[in-house]
């Protein structure tokens, strides 16, 4: 098959898991919409304090809040459609082994998300309304907007998301050799800085909520530092494995000596084991680690 072929072939297959996934998302955000009011009504009740009241403030309000999450709950519910049909388009282009961390790492993000989303909703928000409700006494009484909680709500859920997913890209970094757990050592404090602050930016200006985000993360980055440890050996051996089965350059071309065992070549050079030379390939364009 010509290149233009293949390349075709990748953007059809390209298409049609861009048509699935947009499909996916459009069908689910109906019944999304459907039970918008029902679902944010029941949680209203659950998280807020006895006797707190949420308000409108603008003629349209509850209905652009309850589009906007219909929308939020169609893109959850289709979640799994979207991460199986990216898997379905990606993994022809990995190795086998690269197809298992890929699922343990997808799995573990997703597990990740969910813990974090559900401590934000569930622990953070009913705490932060809490607080806000403690400040009302005789002439102060609280007045929060419907579109503010749900905004107020889907920050903490998003931060709480995000801060998760921490351990999963620095163990994905690790593991491939993209940087090293004593560089992550070393910057700690850095780190540590960063995370602060981004919890300050993802969260509601209160002090409560950003103390809530920002001390899991630090628990799981030092989390991630102690599992990083136990993968990176492993990952050492590897490549020592690898490098090993690379021929050096001083050494004789297997393939100018006319080895036997060596990949065949075709009439333009290129090697026909093609798993062999990717694996050459590879090992040109390495990342160094940091």
């Amino acid at each position: 098959m010509n290149s233009s072929g293949g390349l075709l072939d990748h953007l059809e297959a390209l298409r049609g898991t861009l048509l699935w996934c947009v499909g996916a998302v459009v069908l689910l955000t109906i019944p999304g919409m459907i039970f918008a009011s029902p679902v944010l009504l029941w949680y209203v009740k659950q998280v807020c304090p006895q006797g707190m009241e949420l308000h409108y403030f603008t003629p349209l309000e509850p209905l652009i809040v309850e589009l906007e999450l219909g929308l939020l709950l169609g893109v959850l519910a289709s979640l799994p459609v979207l991460l199986l049909k990216l898997g379905e388009f990606i993994s022809p282009g990995l190795y086998g082994h690269e197809r298992r961390w890929c699922v343990f790492f997808l799995v573990s993000s997703l597990l990740l998300m969910g813990i974090g989303i559900t401590v934000a909703l569930w622990a953070v928000v009913p705490m932060v309304m809490r607080f806000s409700g403690g400040y009302a006494a005789e002439g102060l009484r609280p007045v929060i907007g419907l579109a503010g909680f749900l905004r107020m709500a889907g920050l903490l859920a998003a931060g709480f998301a995000v801060v998760f997913e921490l351990p999963v890209a620095l163990l994905l970094a690790i593991r491939f050799g993209l940087v090293k757990v004593e560089t992550l050592r070393r910057r700690r404090p850095l780190l540590v800085v960063l995370l602060f602050t981004g919890a300050a930016l993802l969260t509601p200006p209160d002090v409560v909520s950003q103390l809530l985000l920002a001390l899991p993360g630090w628990l799981l980055f030092e989390t991630t530092l102690l599992v990083g440890s136990w993968i990176a050996p492993r990952e050492a051996e590897e490549e020592a494995g690898t490098g090993a089965a690379v021929p050096a350059a001083s050494e004789p071309d297997p393939v100018a000596a006319g080895d036997a065992d060596a990949p065949e070549q075709g009439a333009s050079g290129s090697f026909t084991d093609d798993s062999d030379y990717r694996r050459a390939a590879r090992k040109k364009r390495r990342i160094r680690p940091l």
